[in-house]
């Protein structure tokens, strides 16, 4: 079937500059106009993270956020420490728990987390039993029926703006796939298609008759059809069917590949041609469906769409709370049944299960400094 033709405009510049994707484009300031960030190098993500407590955290939560924050900052080492292996994935969750904690604190969607639960419990479903083949992760609404707050679901208000809505369980084995670096070890250990495509390019664009904004999202056609996707399915499972349709794309990348482009539906208008202070609303329209990866070297982030099968949609958990529950499942073995962690890591999956132990630290940890900031923060690839 023939392609509708794009919606016509111009590529939005704001200041003359064209403007890169990112999840906070702006900066609004004291007369609530905004203005362009641009991405932060930083070789310690965690004076990022120190200076938004001291600086956003209220008076009240502050010292608790701090030391929450040292204390992850002190799991951090024992995580990435590879002398000290048996321990590593404990010490990972840790790390990722007490910054969580520092989070919500510092977002003020709570006063105090001194007597939070972890608000997740593994368990396996019988007859087989086997680790990570039958595992799944209970996840509980917070507070609970007593009061008590739950670290999982206070981790999902504070990213979101919603905490679970009801108990809710995850398996382990459609969580594992959602890992974004590594994510081709997943696939050959499960024999499976590929489920992350690389969004090629993300570019707003205007109508300055009627002041409308909208995105046109680029993806290399090869990276579809070389999994056997079409279009349609795509939309579908990629979760963009809501708010983009494919149009006619005459275009190629700078090796002569297809592309091919998606755009949204409904625009977006702006009162004035004060077009940076639509900036956020307009991203904030994709953004629950990107991941994203901190790389070293240009561009810096790049993202990604995540195809699910629809048998598996339930299970599927933004980036930063699917990574936080693989490190709470995997710490809780090194735990109580360290003897059973060889099970998993000897299993076809080891490789993927090690390389998240080892890869995972730092870049949960410039997500979240980000998260924190508000800006994207990477590390300078010279130093």
């Amino acid at each position: 079937m023939k392609l509708s033709a794009a919606r016509v405009g111009e590529r939005l510049r704001v200041n003359n500059k064209l403007i890169p994707y990112s999840f906070w484009p702006t900066k609004v300031g004291q007369k609530g106009n905004a203005s362009l960030q641009t991405l932060l190098f930083s070789l310690d993500p965690w004076a990022i993270i120190d200076q938004a407590i001291k600086t956003s955290c209220p008076s009240a939560a502050k010292p608790e956020a701090l030391a929450c924050m040292a204390q992850a900052r002190d799991f951090y080492e024992g995580a990435i420490d590879t002398q000290r292996i048996a321990a590593r994935p404990l010490a990972l969750y840790y790390c990722f728990m007490n910054l969580v904690k520092a989070f919500c604190l510092t977002r003020a969607t709570k006063p105090t987390f001194d007597k939070a639960q972890h608000g997740l419990a593994e368990k396996l479903r019988a007859p087989s039993n086997r680790e990570l083949t039958d595992a799944f992760l209970s996840a509980f609404p917070s507070p609970n029926a007593n009061g008590v707050l739950q670290n999982f679901s206070e981790f999902m208000l504070a990213l979101t703006g919603t905490g679970l809505p009801a108990h809710h369980d995850y398996d382990v084995s459609i969580l594992l796939p959602q890992i974004l670096p590594g994510h081709r070890l997943w696939s050959y250990a499960a024999n499976k298609k590929e489920r992350f495509i690389a969004v090629h390019d993300i570019r707003p664009f205007l109508d300055k008759d009627s002041r409308e904004l909208w995105l046109n999202l680029y993806f290399v056609s090869d990276d579809l059809s070389r999994i056997g996707v079409s279009g349609k399915d795509f939309l579908t499972e990629s979760c963009l069917s809501t708010y983009f349709a494919q149009v006619a794309c005459s275009e190629t990348d700078s090796s002569g590949r297809t592309l091919i482009c998606f755009q949204q539906i409904a625009p977006i208008v702006c009162a004035t041609t004060k077009y940076a202070n639509k900036l956020q609303q307009l991203f904030d329209i994709i953004r629950p469906i990107l991941w994203a990866t901190v790389a070293t070297v240009p561009p810096y982030r790049r993202h990604y769409v995540y195809l699910r099968p629809p048998a598996e949609a339930p299970h599927v958990l933004p980036q930063l709370l699917s990574i936080y529950a693989l490190a709470y499942y995997f710490g809780s073995i090194t735990r109580y049944r360290p003897h059973h962690f060889p099970a998993i890591t000897d299993s076809s999956f080891g490789p993927r299960v090690q390389d998240f132990i080892t890869g995972q630290p730092q870049q949960f940890l410039y997500l979240l400094a980000s998260e924190f900031a508000k800006r994207e923060i990477t590390k300078p690839s010279i130093v």
